[in-house]
């Protein structure tokens, strides 16, 4: 069962930047959509983790794999939510009538915390070889430290907008 929701919310972070491209598409005229890129590379590195997820394959080659999976799916996902931020801060103030612009701000501010974190982070396990407990403790904190930009981006959303849209 965990697998298989971990592996719905994969498809649910695709339908995420899809959803944010298709917005300022359609919105701002804008065509900027590097985020959705990294956005969808991040996807598709959660979904090879979520698959590697419970193989124990004794093959350092295997390990390795393991680690640049979850290495290249972490900075995609950096990338992608920093490019995001910079677009919604770039265009803060075409969004006032759909957004609330103090969550843009700390939205900015989270991005800028969890990079230098995650950069911190990365170093660790790149210079020390940890323990599986310890790995795994870091990876699923991470990973839930990760999801408060996606609430931060329901909080960012004016909801009355979202109730009756014919009121712009």
């Amino acid at each position: 069962i965990f697998k298989s929701l971990l592996f719905i919310s994969v498809m649910f972070m695709y339908l995420y930047w899809k959803a944010y491209k298709d917005f300022f598409f359609k919105i701002l005229n804008s065509k900027e959509t590097t985020f959705f890129y990294f956005g969808l590379a991040s996807a598709i590195f959660l979904f090879f983790h979520v698959l590697f997820l419970g193989m124990e394959i004794d093959n350092k080659s295997f390990k390795i794999l393991r680690k640049l999976v979850i290495t290249f799916f972490i900075l995609s996902e950096l990338t992608a939510q920093f490019l995001l931020t910079i677009q919604l801060y770039k265009n803060k103030d075409n969004l006032i009538a759909y957004c609330n612009n103090y969550i843009i701000y700390l939205k900015l501010l989270f991005i800028i915390i969890i990079s230098m974190i995650s950069f911190f982070v990365i170093a660790l396990l790149v210079i020390y070889d940890l323990s599986s407990k310890v790995d795994y403790i870091l990876e699923w904190n991470y990973f839930a430290a990760l999801l408060f930009y996606y609430f931060f981006s329901y909080l960012m959303w004016k909801k009355d907008l979202i109730r009756n849209p014919s009121s712009t």
